[in-house]
């Protein structure tokens, strides 16, 4: 299978109707259901028959439990959702059926479903500045940015004479939109909890020197477990101490010429 041309990381299948807008801007993410098969396979089979099907139909995205199949740019315009759906949205067609309930939205295959779409639709977010909230019907209508079904698509737009009302009543959407949140914040960078602070550098150097306690390894051990980070890290420390350990070896040797010390 080929892979996305906006997107590299996903599966691309190219279906029979689709319009070339190259699009600046997108209001819409929509969330679907295909109403077929719900399995491992149900993405490839869907993003298949759209490749061969004859009613002029299509989506931007199909996902499953396991896999996420691209079948339109997301400057493109996929016939998904009548007129002013197609134009305004990017669409996701979850492998599922509206009339799920409750409980079969959150076992382990719709929840492994719904972090794939909610990882796809956060980079569509990021991509097109739009707002991660579920709007109203009249919001929709009105051209605020945000996340919506398809359902809010037909009752935003009667003019379009749709008929879809998926995902569906039960669709978790409060769960699936901090999914998608989840998938925006940046990952927390590693704490770098063996990193010694200059105190503890200085102390150690001073100990050492003074043959204190404490004074034997804290510095040996810093550097062959590589505490201390790399070469660049290293040297701004050196940098940092440069001052500190002048004062300390004019301390040392009035220690040694019985003078009393300032050093602390």
């Amino acid at each position: 299978m080929a892979q996305s041309p906006e997107y590299p990381d996903l599966k691309w299948v190219q279906p029979r109707s689709w319009t070339n807008a190259n699009r600046t801007s997108v209001q819409l993410v929509v969330i679907h259901t295909t109403e077929g098969s719900e399995h491992g396979q149900s993405a490839e089979d869907g993003a298949a028959y759209d490749a061969r099907r004859t009613d002029g139909t299509s989506t931007h995205y199909f996902h499953d439990s396991n896999s996420t199949v691209q079948c339109v740019r997301t400057n493109d315009q996929a016939h998904t959702a009548r007129a002013q759906g197609n134009r305004r949205g990017i669409h996701h067609e979850l492998c599922g059926d509206a009339g799920d309930s409750a409980a079969e939205w959150a076992d382990a295959y719709h929840a492994a479903m719904l972090e794939r779409a909610a990882k796809q639709a956060a980079r569509d977010s990021k991509k097109w500045d739009i707002p991660v909230r579920h709007l109203t019907v009249a919001q929709v209508r009105d051209g605020v940015k945000g996340f919506c079904g398809h359902g809010d698509i037909t009752r935003a737009f009667p003019q379009d004479g749709g008929t879809h009302t998926d995902p569906g009543s039960n669709f978790p959407w409060t769960k699936f939109l901090n999914m998608v949140r989840a998938n925006l914040t940046p990952a927390t960078p590693e704490k770098e909890d063996d990193m010694p602070t200059v105190e503890e550098i200085v102390k150690g150097i001073v100990n050492h020197d003074l043959g204190r306690e404490g004074g034997d390894d804290t510095i040996g051990i810093a550097l062959q477990t590589g505490a201390l980070g790399n070469t660049k890290k290293l040297l701004e420390r050196v940098d940092a101490l440069e001052a500190q350990l002048t004062r300390i070896e004019q301390a040392l040797a009035d220690l040694a010429d019985g003078v009393p010390g300032t050093l602390s």
